[in-house]
């Protein structure tokens, strides 16, 4: 509940620097570098540990392994519904 709302917040900050972005002409590799910056935020939101990952690569691998935990769970809970359907 907690992560969800930190990333609503996130997402709102992002529109808003967003709409203050275009305003702007000037789209150097800086606003590239805080729009990266803003999603590997986001992303340390969404992870389960992320906010403790302050290197991208370790952050990636969290990322690599909570998404196959996810899969292997929707798998687990398949076959659960499908043994109980019988």
């Amino acid at each position: 509940m907690e992560d969800s709302k930190k990333y609503k917040r996130m997402v709102k900050q992002t529109m808003n620097k967003k709409k203050r972005n275009n305003n702007n002409t000037n789209h150097g590799s800086g606003s590239r570098s805080r729009l990266l910056q803003m999603k590997v935020r986001r992303l340390q939101i969404l992870i389960p540990g992320g906010q403790r990952c302050n290197h991208p690569d370790l952050l990636l691998s969290k990322t690599v392994d909570y998404i196959v935990h996810l899969k292997l769970k929707l798998r687990f809970l398949k076959a659960l519904s499908d043994m109980y359907s019988l």
